[in-house]
């Protein structure tokens, strides 16, 4: 059984009695990993009291980690659902065994001295990694980014629209924590330590057309990273939402013709552009992106990249005719200024869903998951999506010590 490291709902089975999990971690993707995190979530066969004391082992020899009690805002005596989180470093499509230990008489895991810190202020939640970086997270989920503070710039403006819900008439709808009907945004910190950090937020909207749908949020901060992975499932149990996704205003210098916004997208091949004033370059891709040059005809392309003034795009790059997997886009943008980088990575990009990135020479950031095609009554149920947003200096190649491909394709865990 693999599972990957950090998914949502990544679970051990449970294990036979004892006090040692054994745990595989192998790189899936032939991408050599430097200090990438993992995340476990994992299920004891018991309840042990929260004071117990566990440890990570590679052979004979412990490791710096974390482990903490799931925790779902509550207390309790004990728990037998505990996270951990720990780093490594793994050569292409390496495989590495540990073992967990746990128990009373056992030495408690070294944790770092140094990395992240949580605290609650003023309505926020702020993730520091001194001197480093600094998320500043609104309780109420407002925007979602407040504030990132990385080498000493800001990177976000605090205007920023956020998370957003699309009905399947196209309208809008801000993820927002204002009250309706005595409801709002509630927030609970799922686990928090130097390795990692991890909030939930839920929210169930009570009136309009959205009525009785459900969002919970999920974001985990790590220390070895400077990127917040975003998990956003939504029940929709009456199928009227009929996209979602997140509009972020990033605090680019004014571009000019001389010093223009920069732009990369992860197609099947990278496609790089730059954008002068008012101009916008969008990644569209999914089930039907229709041929530029005859918008009516019935022949698509797996891809497009448009570029141009936001009334006035026109074809820059396209993809091949043929849907198949080869021809998947990656799915993935870096946008970039003299000094930042935001490197925007979406999981299981346009694999049955019309999704877009969209990049404005100003810095609006968009992206957007259309669940049905237009006109068709989006399905009911549960939806999600996952992108990481990772804050870097420019340029990347030097600054991110990772790739959108490695944060697409997580390392996998399991029993051996």
């Amino acid at each position: 059984m693999l599972l990957c490291a950090g998914a949502l709902q990544s679970t051990f089975l449970p294990l036979s009695a004892g006090e040692v999990l054994p745990l595989q971690v192998q790189e899936p993707a032939g991408i050599r990993r430097f200090g990438y995190p993992v995340a476990v979530r994992l299920q004891l066969p018991a309840t042990v009291a929260r004071t117990t004391a566990f440890r990570l082992l590679d052979g004979d020899k412990p490791l710096a980690a974390q482990f903490r009690p799931e925790s779902d805002g509550t207390a309790g005596a004990g728990a037998d659902r505990w996270w951990l989180d720990f780093n490594v470093d793994l050569l292409p499509y390496e495989s590495r065994r540990y073992r967990v230990e746990y128990g009373n008489d056992v030495p408690a895991a070294r944790e770092p001295r140094s990395g992240l810190a949580l605290t609650e202020v003023e309505g926020v939640f702020q993730v520091a990694n001194a001197p480093y970086l600094c998320w500043t997270i609104p309780r109420d989920l407002q925007g979602l980014l407040r504030s990132v503070v990385a080498g000493a710039a800001e990177q976000v403006k605090p205007d920023s629209p956020g998370l957003v819900l699309h009905g399947k008439d196209g309208t809008r709808y801000r993820l927002t924590g204002e009250k309706r009907a005595g409801k709002e945004t509630a927030a609970h910190v799922v686990r928090q330590g130097r390795l990692a950090v991890a909030l939930r937020f839920e929210r169930r909207e009570s009136g309009g057309p959205l009525a009785d749908v459900e969002s919970v949020v999920d974001l985990e901060f790590v220390a070895s990273k400077s990127w917040v992975r975003v998990d956003w499932c939504v029940n929709d149990p009456r199928g009227t939402v009929g996209g979602l996704g997140t509009e972020l205003h990033l605090n680019l210098d004014a571009p000019s013709p001389a010093q223009p916004t920069l732009v990369d997208f992860g197609a099947t091949t990278m496609v790089y552009a730059k954008l002068g004033p008012k101009e916008r370059a969008e990644l569209r891709a999914g089930a039907t992106v229709p041929a530029p040059s005859s918008p009516a005809s019935a022949s698509s392309y797996s891809w497009a990249v448009l570029r141009g003034p936001a009334d006035a795009l026109a074809p820059f790059v396209v993809g091949p005719k043929q849907k198949d997997a080869v021809s998947r886009p990656e799915g993935w943008a870096h946008v970039m200024d003299r000094r930042r980088c935001l490197a925007l990575a979406v999981d299981g990009f346009a694999r049955g869903t019309r999704d877009h990135i969209a990049v404005s020479a100003e810095g609006e950031v968009s992206l957007l998951r259309q669940l049905a095609e237009p006109g068709a009554a989006p399905p009911a149920g549960c939806k999600q999506l996952r992108f990481w947003l990772h804050f870097v200096q420019n340029p990347p190649h030097i600054s991110a010590a990772t790739s959108p491909q490695s944060m697409q394709t997580p390392l996998m865990v399991g029993r051996p």
